[in-house]
């Protein structure tokens, strides 16, 4: 593997990878193959059921080039970050200027003027193309008006990359530890829990490595979310002013769940995983929780883990609690007494 494609996670409604992003990354990957026999990696090819911070870690310990699609989101994201701060523990035995042939840059949306950062200047130097000045690569890559603009950055980014891998390889190496560290932009934290008949913290579905709770909250690390794994005894303290998602076993007992759900927070987002019985059901909608239709199977319960995280923080932001800055009103359309008198 020659090059690890990095980017940022945004939540949306249909839960899937950025499609344009998938364009890029095989087209650059094809004209790298032609170019050198060899491909890349970047996380829609991660396989479903594995432990995705161990896949990753081996991934950038083992790429030659790491590319990073700046953009707004990249630079206010908690796990691209820490994917960019492994990759560069490789490269501190390098000299600088050698350990900078090793990152490849693209930007992908442009930053604005007040967000100026010197990597994303360095990203467009020797590019001379206006419309990738003015547009970034992603809308390169969606409008057939820039199609041969599009064509000859990645020739160039093609030619980048496997000259640094051909003149100047980078033998594999223990990448740093993904570690994601929460920003201001993340907030509000996400609470994720479970109930079953066993230990939820423990449950996992078959063929995957990961509990499901540890699951949804790696899932919601990788949109940008801070989340916490917490016992389904202590999801009502907990959410009084966070977002919540909370998974169901479909075979959990009737007051099993009876108790779980008592007194939550409407904003709490179920999803019931497997068939679950008439009981459970009647029991969610008597609680007044919107639940998720039921996910069967790991690539089914995959594919709707980004729209968990997504479905949690509109909730919340709709049901639950507004806050203020201490010393301050609560916002309000009233008129006040010195308006009134003019």
């Amino acid at each position: 593997m020659i090059f690890f494609v990095s980017h940022a996670h945004v939540a949306r409604l249909s839960g899937r990878t950025d499609p344009w992003v998938r364009k890029f990354f095989d087209d650059l990957e094809a004209a790298v193959r032609q170019r050198a026999g060899d491909g890349g990696f970047y996380d829609a090819r991660l396989e479903p059921g594995i432990d995705q911070k161990e896949r990753l870690a081996t991934a950038i310990g083992t790429a030659q080039v790491f590319v990073p699609l700046y953009s707004p989101h990249y630079f206010g994201n908690s796990w691209a970050g820490a994917e960019l701060a492994s990759f560069r523990s490789r490269l501190k035995h390098l000299a600088p200027g050698t350990a900078a042939r090793h990152m490849v840059p693209v930007v992908w949306v442009p930053l604005p003027p007040w967000l100026s950062r010197p990597e994303v200047d360095a990203a467009y130097a020797g590019h001379k193309d206006p419309e990738y000045a003015a547009n970034g690569m992603r809308a390169l890559a969606m409008l057939s008006v820039y199609r041969q603009s599009y064509q000859e950055l990645i020739g160039e980014l093609a030619d980048r990359i496997t000259a640094v891998a051909r003149d100047h390889p980078l033998d594999p190496s223990p990448a740093g530890p993904l570690a994601p560290q929460p920003t201001g932009a993340d907030r509000p934290a996400l609470i994720v829990s479970a109930v079953t008949g066993g230990d939820p913290l423990a449950w996992r579905l078959p063929g995957h490595d990961l509990p499901v709770v540890e699951y949804v909250a790696e899932v919601a690390q990788r949109l940008g979310v801070p989340a916490q794994v917490v016992p389904s005894h202590e999801v009502l303290d907990r959410t009084a002013r966070r977002p919540c998602v909370l998974l169901i076993d479909g075979d959990t007992r009737p007051e099993v769940l009876q108790a779980a759900v008592h007194d939550l927070p409407r904003w709490v987002v179920v999803q019931l995983i497997t068939t679950p019985s008439p009981d459970l059901t009647s029991i969610l909608r008597t609680a007044g929780l919107p639940a998720v239709v039921p996910v069967h199977g790991l690539a089914d319960f995959e594919r709707n883990a980004p729209l968990l995280v997504t479905e949690a923080r509109k909730q919340y932001l709709r049901y639950g609690p507004v806050v203020t800055a201490p010393g301050l009103p609560r916002p309000s359309l009233r008129r006040t007494v010195d308006d009134r008198r003019g």
